[in-house]
């Protein structure tokens, strides 16, 4: 937990992360948290890898296809009824025949 400071009722000031709580001078400041406190931001995840195709429907609708650490979506009706459609299917095959040449 990032650390923060408390002031208590009788006006004594602590600085307190988690189940940690250290006394600290009346004029601590959160910059001076690191004084009293080791704390390190936690690391995010990296962000998911994330392409975009544009592509026509049959009867020349415009939609996009989206794949995302192999989550495939597509913007067209049939997807969000059926959660797959033609149009993802197309994608992928055409990928996989580019990736090969």
């Amino acid at each position: 937990m990032p650390p923060i400071l408390f002031t208590s009722h009788t006006g004594q000031r602590y600085a307190v992360s988690g189940r940690h709580w250290v006394e600290v001078p009346d004029d601590t400041t959160r910059e001076d948290l690191p004084r009293y406190l080791a704390w390190e931001p936690p690391q995010l995840p990296e962000k998911a890898q994330e392409k975009s195709w544009s592509v026509e429907g049959s009867k020349g609708n415009k939609y996009t296809v989206t794949a995302r650490d192999d989550q495939w979506s597509c913007t067209c009706p049939g997807f969000g009824w059926r959660r797959r459609c033609k149009h993802i299917e197309t994608t992928k095959k055409n990928n996989t025949t580019q990736k090969r040449r």
